[in-house]
C-alpha cells in the first residue's frame, strides 16, 4: 500500500535532505527501490545515482512498495550478487 494511503496528509520534502552525506561515500553502493514507492520518487533515485563520486548501482522491483522486504528469492538474488561480485 503506497504511504499516502495511509498517511494521506504526508507529504515527501521537495528536496532529498541526504545529499551531501550520500555524496561522501566513496564505496560500491546498491540502491533498492520498489517502483510502487510514493516516498522515494524514480527520478530522485536516479538523479541520487547519477550525481555520486562512485559507480552505485539502482535496482528496482515491480510491484514492491518503498522499503522491499528482502526476504523474496528475487530479492535476495540482486543483494547477493551485489555483495560477491569483485
Amino acid at each position: 500500500m503506497p504511504l499516502r494511503a495511509v498517511t494521506p496528509r504526508w507529504r515527501p520534502p521537495a528536496r532529498p535532505r541526504s545529499g551531501p552525506r550520500y555524496d561522501a561515500i566513496r564505496c560500491p553502493t546498491l540502491l533498492l527501490r520498489g517502483a510502487e514507492s510514493d516516498l522515494l520518487a524514480r527520478a530522485t533515485a536516479a538523479g541520487d545515482d547519477a550525481r555520486a563520486a562512485r559507480s552505485a548501482r539502482l535496482h528496482e522491483f515491480a510491484g514492491v512498495g518503498h522499503a522491499p522486504t528482502l526476504v523474496a528469492p528475487d530479492q535476495v538474488a540482486v543483494v547477493r550478487e551485489f555483495l560477491l561480485s569483485p
